[in-house]
């Protein structure tokens, strides 16, 4: 079970600090209003209705009007131009960060909330990058993104309570309160090509999930209200959100079991699941409509997306510790939940012969939890660590409370590469506008951002 933790130590008021500038650069993936394979200039299944007048005679000869429904076509959706690191710095070898001591800091374990020179002692990264603090958001941060104005977006739990709002973060560091209110609000993801937001979040604390859209002047709308959900009052449930190269709306839900206790058999053996639970969904985002892409994930926290547009998702497992992972999703795919009995259940389900499953990108050390994932899509990184992934690896274990490098490239066996050491909790990670890697804490609310200084 996932620990929640208070920061008893930090102190009622903080300094504050000015974060370094955020410099634009042209090598992040471009977005372009293209066609895309799946047909989305056509009236949606619910068409909104235009009035339009034609004459109708009575029988007193008077006109009068009488409306008509005229479909408006479905927006075109934007899809993505692939990244290429163009001007990226030359490639090095890059090793792991090292390790700061566990003990003797402002509030024990850790630096206090304030202490900002305490935190740059402990947090750790490899050589040629250093960390930057960004700013700190009110309450618990869960997941983050940039916005098209350049500000950094989170998704935040208030007052030590599981609700929450959208919040916004300046380049001073000052946070504003940008779109609530939402129960356990989790991944969020703005449009290419416009400044709508798409927030997922519960119906209730205890059961429902959905999708909404935030638009430019607050204005929040359902778009998506009858999603499985909930396996626990803090976990399982819908999750992160991307887009994907072919401009849908791409988001994780969780299984509604730890693995798949109290469920029965079909006459096949398969596993009476409900309907789009334990999958990565694939979501039309203007007209709600949804079709499973990949299925068999326990809980796919967050999903990302590769430079030729390839999905990944961090998978969170077991409550008794097995079955954290990455995996390269694919559409049409299972990876195998709940038949996993290779992952330490035994109690676990048999997978049926019928079931074809893909294998694992890579496993993750029992009870790591992973979180948020990004892939590095810009140029501001030696350009040998271009389309690797970062994963934040949420608990307090040996080889947790990081965030870890991984290349996709490599083979089955690989093991990830520690990138950012000496964090409490980490919840998620992005690339800002210049490229560099930004990684948010759940305790402190900290945000840091890791900049490459040069070999």
């Amino acid at each position: 079970m996932i620990l929640w933790l208070s920061a008893a130590c930090a102190p009622a008021t903080e300094s504050t600090f000015r974060a370094t500038p955020i410099v634009q650069v042209s090598s992040a993936p471009i977005y372009t209003e293209t066609p895309t394979l799946t047909p989305t200039l056509t009236p949606t299944t619910t068409p909104t209705v235009t009035p339009t007048f034609t004459l109708t005679a009575t029988f007193t000869d008077t006109p009068t009007l009488t409306p008509t429904s005229t479909p408006i076509p479905t927006q075109a959706l934007w899809t993505l131009t692939p990244a290429a690191p163009f001007g990226a710095p030359a490639a090095v070898t890059v090793g792991d960060a090292p390790l700061s001591s566990v003990t003797g800091w402002s509030c024990d374990d850790f630096p206090c909330a304030d202490d900002l020179d305490g935190w740059l002692r402990r947090l750790q990264v490899p050589d040629g990058f250093r960390v930057e603090p960004i700013g700190r958001f009110p309450g618990q941060p869960i997941q983050i993104t940039y916005g098209p104005d350049g500000r950094l977006y989170a998704t935040v739990l208030e007052n030590g309570t599981r609700s929450g709002a959208v919040y916004s973060m300046n380049a001073d560091g000052s946070t504003e309160r940008y779109a609530g209110d939402f129960v356990s609000p989790y991944g969020l993801a703005f449009q290419p090509g416009t400044d709508v937001l798409y927030v997922s979040a519960r119906l209730t604390l205890e059961a429902g999930g959905g999708v909404w859209r935030v638009d430019p002047d607050g204005t929040i709308t359902p778009v998506i209200t009858d999603l499985p959900c909930c396996y626990q009052m803090i976990d399982n449930q819908p999750n992160g959100l991307t887009f994907g190269a072919d401009g849908s709306l791409y988001l994780g839900v969780g299984a509604l079991s730890d693995h798949g206790e109290n469920r029965t058999r079909t006459a096949d053996g398969l596993i009476n699941m409900q309907p789009y639970e334990a999958s990565v969904l694939r979501i039309q985002p203007h007209t709600g409509e949804y079709t499973v892409y990949a299925q068999g994930l326990r809980n796919p926290v967050d999903v990302a997306v590769a430079s030729a547009g390839t999905l990944y998702t961090a998978d969170s497992g077991l409550i008794t510790g097995g079955g954290n992972r990455v995996l390269r999703l694919a559409e049409g795919a299972h990876f195998g939940f709940p038949y996993w009995l290779d992952y330490g259940c035994a109690e676990c389900w048999i997978k049926p012969a019928i079931v074809a499953t893909l294998p694992d990108l890579v496993r993750l050390p029992p009870m790591s939890l992973p979180r948020g994932v990004a892939v590095n899509l810009g140029n501001a990184y030696p350009v040998n660590l271009f389309d690797h992934l970062f994963v934040a690896l949420w608990n307090g274990i040996d080889g947790g409370q990081r965030v870890v490098r991984i290349d996709p490239r490599d083979t089955p066996d690989y093991v990830p590469s520690a990138f950012v050491t000496g964090l409490i909790r980490p919840t998620d990670v992005t690339f800002d506008p210049a490229g560099n890697l930004v990684v948010v804490d759940y305790v402190y609310g900290r945000v840091w951002r890791i900049v490459y200084a040069g070999a």
